[in-house]
């Protein structure tokens, strides 16, 4: 706590200091994402009408805002390179935008000393720019192997005729392995949109300890576009590796392309 109180008190000092970003609208129904340059290290909020999600376990650049009616507040972020932002937030009924990319210039300030900024940008230079392709062998051989497994459902979710089931959550290495499955029972073929999925944590009714968080997906294997009347096709999501708390889900969301059946699978 003692902790938290310090960092906040440098937030709100840098704030007064060096002034804060343009005003972000925010609403209870709707989301407003933040991209910022560098993953996202810690950040509060001045009220508690106001949330700010993001992970804690594996830092990502995107961060998840979110309001009730009441006060004006402030959000206060630090990423992982030290940069320090400040925004103004206010409730709005109906937001001009849903997202937002950060630009560096917009940061307050910095919490690390000069000497430390120096020395990372020097290891930023001599550190190669490589990125492991989507489709690594690595990532191909796992999915077959979890695919090939004869298992049951851990959870499943039916509506209108179709069937969307969680059949496994396995871990190797450092990524998640989530073998899903979509079943059509309909009398028309089923156009697959989007499969996306999120980690929980709280109560949707309880703002204030709600948080929603994308798991962005690092490759999918056998993804379907579409799934044919009476089939029923198995693929696998490999997400960073992450665990799930005790207050905290899993949910599977599916989205029709062209039509407007949705559904949401929730674990545990």
């Amino acid at each position: 706590m003692k902790t938290f109180r310090l960092f906040t008190l440098l937030f709100l000092s840098l704030a007064a200091t060096y002034g804060q970003g343009d005003t972000l609208y925010v609403n209870g129904t709707h989301v407003m994402a933040l991209i910022f340059p560098e993953p996202v290290l810690r950040a509060v909020t001045g009220h508690p009408n106001y949330t700010f999600g993001y992970s804690t376990e594996a830092p990502e650049r995107l961060g998840l805002v979110q309001g009730n009616p009441g006060p004006d507040s402030n959000l206060l972020v630090v990423t992982r390179d030290g940069s320090v932002y400040s925004y103004p937030l206010v409730y709005r009924e109906r937001l001009g935008e849903s997202h937002r990319f950060v630009d560096q210039k917009e940061a307050i300030g910095n919490v690390f000393p000069q000497k430390r900024l120096d020395d990372m940008g020097q290891r930023e230079q001599r550190k190669p720019r490589t990125v492991p392709p989507s489709d690594s062998l690595r990532y191909q051989k796992a999915c077959r192997h979890f695919l090939g497994r004869r298992t049951k459902a851990l959870r499943s979710k039916r509506k209108d005729g179709i069937v969307l089931r969680l059949v496994g959550v396995d871990y190797y290495q450092k990524e998640t392995y989530i073998t899903l499955e979509v079943e059509n029972r309909t009398a028309i073929d089923l156009e697959m949109d989007v499969v996306q999925l999120f980690k929980v944590h709280g109560n949707p009714g309880k703002r204030s300890s709600y948080q929603k968080l994308p798991l962005e997906p690092l490759y999918r294997h056998r993804m379907p576009s579409k799934v044919e009347v009476g089939k029923a096709e198995r693929f696998v999501y490999v997400v960073p590796k992450f665990t799930l708390g005790d207050n905290e889900r899993l949910w599977v969301e599916l989205r029709e392309k062209r039509g407007s059946r949705h559904m949401v699978l929730r674990s545990r």
